[in-house]
Parts: structure tokens; C-alpha cells; sequence
């Protein structure tokens, strides 16, 4: 993704947070939420920084679509605009004044601290799944009693003792609240939450946000069963076992920002293996090394020329070489002319006659009497 202008209605110089925001806004947004706008408030002052979305999500621990929703959150409450490029890509984020609101904007907001918040229209929607009217889901915050009354459902109380045998730990209210918020309000039964967990701990991941992510990864793309987040993995894990070998790497796992251009590719522009792997094998040929960067700009280039197969590829690079050749066929005919341009005698004021064209071998042979 390229870099994005990050700029503000009221740049002071240094890092300040508006007592408004801490007393109408804080209180009620998403912890990590909070952490994106601090360190966006922060970016704000840092002379020539170069920001960016995986830059962003890299400091904060976050996956990239962790710090859209952090976006989408706090433009629909007004605290920041999103601005988008000619190609619908994110260009520009605008942070506005908090202290221009008298409070916290009650229409807007009351509809962002609800359980179910429409997230902002997907930009760039795949041509395939179409999540344009996805839903989002903000993780409420449980009473004590609330907490209570779900510990005393045997599922949820098998759940909590399950999880915290594979954690090997006993569970923190955050965790416990987000395992809740996957039962109620991702209606995720609780088998489906246990193989998430077994899955994520088996992978070597046992942060909760981890798994949250994951968790609404699969509530947007509507696994509801064991069955089919089995058959979700499975496929995820032959995509990654592909792109690996064609980008020629072994003895390591990807690292998120890997991961998600692999999700960006697979997901987002619903490219299949056979068409990514072609990008990471011309990936190596040109840089020698696995540069995922460079494969997404390739891919991206294919998705906006509405690639869907191997033929599609090679017709482009038939123009490609068609237009490349009419273009040195061109060059060749300008040198041509220019050369002979250049050996045509030029007549000016000091070369204004004929010249005389002698054989001199028949005149030194005359002078030497032959």
C-alpha cells in the first residue's frame, strides 16, 4: 500500500490529547481503537515520517485490517476523515480538532457504541465475494453481573475451563470478555471457539487478539461451523505452502505483514494460487529475492487489468511485447533518418561550389609515367 498524508485541522507542535476526547470519547471506544488515534495524534508531529498502514500496524501489533476498523470507528464519530485516491485507494487521513465538538456527537456515536455498526463502504470491493455491506463488531464491555450470568451456562463454563487448560493459565476479564463476545455476539457456538483456539495455539499463536482476529475474519466470511473453518484452513494453508515454495522460502513461518498481503491476494482481489505464484516466480526472477512488495505491486497491476487466468497473463504480455516493439521499430526509423540526415553534404557560406571528385590513383600513376 503506497504511503498516506497524514495531517491535521490543528497541528500545535506537539503531542496533545483533547480533554474532550478523554471525557466524550475514550470512555466508551474499543482499547485498541484508542491506541491507533493516540499513536496517529503521535505521527502527526514526526518531520518527514513517512507513514503507512503496515508501518502503523507493525508498531502497534496490529494486522492491517485491525487499523481500518480503528479508522472506520473514528471517522463515523467525527474525529477523523478518510480521504481516497482517483483509484479508490486510501490517500489521506484528516484528524479534526476534538475540542471544535461541544460532545460527543449523540446521533452518529450512539450508532458506533451499539453492538452492531456498519462498517464504511468497502472501497475496493472483490469482484468475487462482495463484502460492500459487511457488518463490524465492537466487543462490549460485560458487567460483573452480566459475567456472572454467563459463567453460569454449562457451555460457556466448559468453554472458560478448556481454554484455560490449553493456555495452561487461568483467564484475565479481558480474555474472558472476549471469549463472551465471540459466544454472543459473534454467535460462534462454542465447538467452532474451541477449534479456533486449538487452531491458533497449534500455529504458535496464543495472544488473544490473535485469535480475535480471527474470529471475526470468520464471522465476516460466514464460517458458523467446524466443518467449514476446517476446509478454511485447509485451503489457507495450501495457499501459504505455495506461495512459500514459489517465493523460494523454507526453515521459517511468514511474519504478519506477509500474511496479510497473502489474505489481500487471496481475499480482497480473489486471485487464485496459480496466478499469485506466477507473480512471486517473476518476483525472484527480477529481484532474487523474496520481495512481497514487489509481487503485490505485479498483482495489483493484474487485478486492476481484470486478470482471472494464466491465458489472461500471457495476452498481456503479448501487448506488452507488441507495443515494446512498435516502440523500438519507431527509434530505429528516427536513427535511420537522423544518421542519414547527418551524411547528406550541407551547403552553407563557406561550402557553397562543387567539389571536384579526382581519381587520384589514375594521377599518380600519370605522374610516374605508367
Amino acid at each position: 500500500m503506497a504511503d498516506i498524508m497524514l495531517h491535521t485541522s490543528n497541528n500545535s507542535g506537539f503531542t496533545c490529547v483533547s480533554n474532550t476526547f478523554i471525557d466524550d470519547f475514550m470512555k466508551d471506544a474499543n482499547g485498541e481503537y484508542v491506541k491507533t488515534y493516540l499513536y496517529l495524534l503521535r505521527c502527526l508531529n514526526k518531520d518527514g515520517y513517512e507513514f503507512s498502514i503496515e508501518q502503523l500496524a507493525d508498531c502497534l501489533d496490529h494486522t492491517e485490517k485491525d487499523v481500518m476498523r480503528a479508522f472506520t470507528y473514528w471517522e463515523k464519530v467525527g474525529l477523523l476523515h478518510l480521504e481516497y485516491s482517483s483509484d479508490n485507494e486510501l490517500s489521506g487521513i484528516c484528524l479534526v480538532d476534538a475540542n471544535t465538538f461541544d460532545s460527543a456527537p449523540q446521533a452518529d456515536y450512539a450508532a458506533c457504541a451499539s453492538p452492531f455498526v456498519a462498517s464504511a463502504p468497502d472501497h475496493n470491493p472483490s469482484p468475487i465475494t462482495n463484502k460492500t455491506n459487511k457488518l463490524e463488531v465492537v466487543r462490549p464491555n460485560y458487567s460483573p453481573d452480566e459475567l456472572k450470568a454467563f459463567k453460569e451456562e454449562a457451555d460457556v463454563s466448559d468453554l472458560l475451563f478448556v481454554t484455560q487448560t490449553y493456555l495452561g493459565r487461568p483467564l484475565s476479564t479481558s480474555d474472558t470478555t472476549t471469549l463472551l463476545f465471540w459466544y454472543d455476539s459473534l454467535h460462534m457456538t462454542p465447538d467452532l471457539i474451541q477449534y479456533l483456539i486449538e487452531t491458533c495455539i497449534d500455529g504458535g499463536h496464543t495472544s488473544f487478539h490473535y485469535m480475535d482476529t480471527v474470529a471475526r475474519n470468520w464471522a465476516e466470511d460466514g464460517i458458523t461451523t467446524v466443518e467449514a473453518a476446517r476446509k478454511t484452513s485447509a485451503d489457507r494453508n495450501n495457499t501459504v505452502y505455495g506461495i512459500k515454495r514459489a517465493m523460494g522460502i523454507s526453515g521459517r513461518d511468514l511474519v504478519e505483514s506477509e500474511l496479510n498481503y497473502i489474505d489481500k491476494w487471496a481475499n480482497t482481489y480473489s486471485l487464485s494460487l496459480d496466478i499469485i505464484c506466477e507473480a512471486c516466480s517473476r518476483t525472484i526472477s527480477q529481484t532474487n529475492r523474496p520481495s512481497f512488495k514487489y509481487a503485490d505491486s505485479i498483482l495489483t497491476k493484474w487485478y486492476k487489468a481484470s486478470v482471472k487466468s494464466l491465458d489472461d497473463i500471457a495476452k498481456l504480455d503479448e501487448d506488452f511485447q507488441a507495443k515494446n516493439s512498435a516502440k523500438d521499430s519507431f527509434a530505429k526509423a528516427r536513427q535511420t533518418s537522423a544518421t542519414t540526415a547527418k551524411s547528406k553534404p550541407t551547403n552553407n557560406k563557406f561550402k557553397n561550389f562543387t567539389e571536384r571528385d579526382y581519381n587520384y590513383e589514375a594521377l599518380e600513376k600519370k605522374l610516374l609515367g605508367y
